[in-house]
């Protein structure tokens, strides 16, 4: 399952290498046959490539590319799609189960497509409860993987079993002579507030194991199912800073097989994430303060380091021009960068914004164009500003000043 945590290990990769996005379903691959079509898409595409090169670049390069090819002919695809990346000392295969382009680059590791499937479909958390334990899982453009799961051991070594061996079963009766004054209903009440007790230490000990879990994912949501009883309890010992959303769902699903899970949970999962983009749009298209709305000054915003999370309309696409010395980018037509002076050449939004977003540490929020019912007036991109910082004021302030 890939992850958006993968992005640095794979954005630090030695450079050159040979970035393949390769789009090939088991079901395509069956009936056109993979290797005819791998070999053409390759041949095509890496000819322009090589053409372009100088000769020591170009033998590393149809090097890595013999790598690829070799790679594809005996591959059995199980997955819709995988990303190669192909160096001297590497070759690093990300396989996804969703659909890419087809794309080939050589140079740096060419990430824009991973970025944008991870911005777009972020993970869930999923714990999924009863009387006998807890099942950690983590769901993900369809796929569902089972972490661990941790059993619920209710230890009664220490409870008397004179005063609760007529209620736990197995457990030899006492006699009646040594019943306390109060009769049998004392005695249960004894054993249930003992039960309870054990109950919450077992939740206490859940949420802790889902925190450690999930703390450091960048999960959309996570999703406590089972028993209300149960579910409620793990909900409120969370902490504070674990600042993701937490659903519940009131079913005992724990002893069912993942796939059967699954197909409980995704209903779910699709009815909660329109919700949440709906929630999402309205909120950072009718804040006054906090917010800004608009394609231009949203992207303006942005390149100053005063955005905090950027909201897109999914499938968003803009042709820009951006500076080949300073990086600045907008939809002026200039062609020479008004900070600097120096060229500007055409680039898409798709392209750059996953780069922008990591050098300004931005969230990217994505959501479908039906939530977006003021996306008219927003043209598509809205945000979050950042809380002011003395820090980042004077970092801005340098910035201004070497562009100028």
């Amino acid at each position: 399952m890939f992850t958006m945590k993968q992005l640095e290990s794979l954005s630090q990769l030695s450079s050159p290498l040979l970035t393949a996005y390769v789009r090939a379903s088991p079901i395509e691959a069956s009936l056109h046959g993979p290797v005819h079509e791998y070999m053409t898409w390759l041949r095509n595409e890496s000819r322009p490539i090589a053409e372009n090169l100088s000769p020591t670049q170009k033998e590393l390069f149809l090097k890595q590319l013999d790598r690829v090819a070799e790679f594809l002919r005996q591959r059995e695809p199980h997955e819709r799609s995988c990303v190669i990346f192909a160096g001297p000392s590497v070759l690093e295969i990300v396989s996804l189960q969703s659909e890419v382009q087809n794309e080939l680059h050589w140079g740096k590791p060419a990430l824009t497509q991973l970025v944008w499937i991870a911005s777009e479909h972020r993970p869930y958390g999923i714990v999924v409860v009863d009387h006998a334990g807890a099942r950690f899982f983590q769901y993900w453009l369809g796929e569902m993987i089972e972490y661990e799961e941790k059993k619920f051991a209710i230890d009664i070594s220490q409870w008397k079993k004179n005063e609760l061996g007529h209620i736990v079963e197995g457990v030899p009766k006492s006699r009646l002579g040594t019943i306390p004054a109060g009769g049998r209903g004392a005695q249960r009440d004894v054993f249930k507030k003992r039960l309870e007790s054990q109950y919450a230490r077992l939740c206490r000990e859940t949420t802790q194991q889902a925190v450690n879990l999930y703390k450091s994912e960048d999960l959309a949501a996570v999703f406590l199912v089972g028993p209300d009883k149960l579910i409620r309890p793990i909900e409120a010992k969370f902490p504070r800073s674990f600042r993701k959303p937490i659903m519940l769902f009131d079913q005992d699903l724990a002893r069912v097989a993942p796939l059967e899970l699954r197909k409980h949970l995704e209903p779910q999962i699709a009815d909660w994430e329109r919700k949440h983009e709906a929630e999402l749009v309205t909120a950072v298209t009718s804040e006054e303060r906090g917010a800004v709305v608009g394609f231009d000054e949203t992207l303006a915003l942005l390149q100053k380091g005063k955005i905090r999370t950027l909201v897109l309309a999914r499938g968003l696409d803009v042709t820009l021009r951006q500076c080949v010395q300073c990086g600045w980018t907008d939809r002026s037509a200039d062609p020479v960068c008004s900070f600097c002076g120096s060229e500007r050449r055409t680039v898409t939004l798709r392209d750059v914004l996953p780069d922008l977003a990591r050098r300004y540490d931005v969230k990217i929020e994505v959501v479908s164009d039906w939530a977006a019912k003021r996306w008219k007036e927003a043209e598509g991109m809205a945000a979050w500003l950042r809380q002011p910082n003395p820090r980042r004021k004077k970092d801005g302030a340098r910035l201004a000043c070497r562009r100028a």
